[in-house]
């Protein structure tokens, strides 16, 4: 259950809200570039007119769910669509959704899902296990970032009318969980919409919606807003306090965004800093939403770029940066990291060493690796507007000053933040991300984040994928749950931490405002800033 707290910043211990990779949106080359898009919605919402308006500092240019990769694409996709299971709000507890129940095979690889037959996607399709099966195809055959969470899938097969079976490719017993990440899209829309040059409808998704979820699009005007309705036609009844209506707002200033929330102009905040938060918690009619986080911010190192290659360097790196101060900065809204995976996502990361700054021996591996001179200058790029981004840059700086590392800064627009490492060659040397599991499987989160690369649809920035921890992952996917299964993945995890291919310069804990008439969860396992508005209540 999520806490709500009134009262000055430092009193509650002043919780962060961080800007993820969700204040960015990573879109393919051919997203739509039209200025707005209007779906219009048939019959009453149920229940009276209930407004939620929410604010982020960026909003999907795309709306393609075969697309979603941040926070603010899983904002609109997590309300519009569904998959076949889903989270329990702000859990990593899986519960049924399209489908009400399921049964593995005897040896691990067979999934049979019994579905709904109670669904119609938002066109009027009536949802089965065909529409699901070809919702799972085109989500492969767009190859956007859900797709590679389907690697493990070698087929999906349609065995009655609202019995699906997807069988797997060696064991998972966190298989479940990469289901709620796996959006349907109807695929009457995709045929109603293709072209001979676009066979899965991309342009039209790109500013259109047709799921089953909660809520329908009705308008979309790109870098401004997004608005939705309820579904009518949901298969769940509506609570009476939840919200019909929604606002998805564009204001990336978050000076502006707070001015608004304390007027009541808006109802909820995505993306702030310490600094921002602090000054929310002092509004009048505004609560910080205070929640468990699982994020590890983490300033990626191009291990695949000059001197970087070296594991000494990028050793000596990671042992320069002052933690403490990083720490200090936060004013109690965030803890040190001990390692790549959230110290409370699985069971013994808590006994990982935190992070400490050692300089004399960051000296002596920079001249072991021949850099005892110094004379080094690199890059790193944050998000402009963002205090902590600029923070962390400037603290990097002043650190690798200290073994010869001159660093500068390139704070960018959040929608430039992802194109800054689109290409192994232009990638700067280090950037800012903040890493966050989007589902329960510890292997999942540090395959995206430390193999699968930026060009194949992952945040692997800093561009090398170690074989041996390939096989370590992969190993950990195929132990059933328990003792040897906890002991493998923090393996991997002391395995990331040996490569040094990042700097884990914080844990942060969520906080959100929001305004004291709404109780509202978000989505810990969708970069803290989603909240699916079919769980918020308007408690005035």
């Amino acid at each position: 259950m999520s806490v709500v707290r009134n009262r000055r910043f430092a009193a509650l211990a002043a919780v962060l809200a961080v800007a993820t990779l969700g204040a960015c949106t990573a879109q393919s080359p051919d997203a739509s570039t039209s200025s707005s898009t209007t779906t219009s919605t048939e019959g009453a919402a149920p229940g009276e007119t209930n407004r939620a308006v929410f604010s982020n500092v960026g909003l999907p240019s795309n709306l393609d769910p075969a697309l979603a990769a941040s926070s603010d694409g899983f904002l609109f996709v997590r309300n519009v669509y569904e998959g076949l299971t889903a989270y329990e709000p702000g859990t990593t507890t899986i519960v049924p959704a399209l489908a009400t129940e399921w049964t593995v095979s005897d040896d691990g690889l067979v999934y049979t899902f019994t579905l709904r037959d109670d669904v119609t996607y938002h066109d009027g399709t009536p949802f089965t296990a065909e529409t699901a099966r070809l919702g799972f195809e085109r989500l492969r055959a767009v190859n956007g970032a859900p797709a590679t969470m389907m690697s493990e899938i070698e087929s999906i097969e349609a065995v009655g009318e609202y019995e699906l079976a997807i069988t797997i490719a060696a064991p998972n017993g966190f298989f479940t969980g990469v289901l709620p990440k796996l959006p349907l899209a109807s695929p009457a829309a995709v045929e109603a919409n293709k072209t001979a040059d676009d066979e899965w409808a991309t342009d039209w998704f790109a500013s259109n919606a047709a799921g089953t979820g909660p809520y329908r699009l009705t308008s979309f005007t790109v870098n401004q807003d997004i608005t939705l309705t309820a579904n009518e036609d949901y298969y769940l009844d509506f609570d009476p306090q939840a919200p019909t209506d929604i606002v998805l707002r564009m204001d990336p200033d978050v000076t502006t965004a707070l001015q608004m929330l304390g007027a009541g102009d808006i109802d909820m905040l995505g993306a702030v800093g310490p600094d921002d938060s602090a000054a929310a918690a002092e509004l009048d009619g505004v609560k910080l939403v205070e929640q468990p986080s699982l994020q590890v911010q983490t300033i990626y190192m191009h291990a695949a770029k000059g001197p970087l290659t070296d594991p000494r360097v990028r050793e000596a790196i990671s042992l320069a940066f002052n933690y403490d101060a990083m720490i200090d900065f936060y004013e109690g809204s965030a803890v040190k990291a001990n390692g790549a995976l959230p110290a409370t996502f699985a069971a013994g990361l808590e006994t990982f060493d935190d992070y400490t700054q050692d300089l004399d021996r960051a000296r002596a591996l920079m001249e072991e690796a021949g850099y005892g001179d110094g004379g080094l200058t690199m890059r790193y790029v944050g998000i402009k507007g963002l205090s902590y981004f600029e923070f962390a840059g400037t603290l990097l700086a002043d650190s690798l000053a200290n073994i010869g590392i001159e660093v500068t800064q390139d704070l960018v627009p959040t929608a430039q933040l992802l194109e800054a490492i689109a290409s192994e060659e232009n990638a700067p040397e280090f950037i800012l991300l903040n890493t966050s599991p989007v589902t329960n499987n510890p292997t999942a989160f540090l395959r995206q984040f430390y193999v699968v690369t930026p060009e194949e649809g992952g945040f692997n920035a800093s561009w090398i994928a170690d074989d041996a921890l390939v096989a370590q992952l992969d190993k950990i996917s195929g132990l059933p749950e328990g003792a040897e299964q906890e002991a493998a993945v923090l393996e991997a995890n002391q395995m990331v931490k040996d490569l040094h291919l990042g700097i884990h310069i914080a844990q942060p804990v969520m906080a959100q405002p929001v305004r004291d008439n709404w109780d509202v969860t978000y989505e810990n396992l969708d970069y803290l800033y989603v909240v699916r508005f079919f769980y918020a209540r308007n408690i005035a």
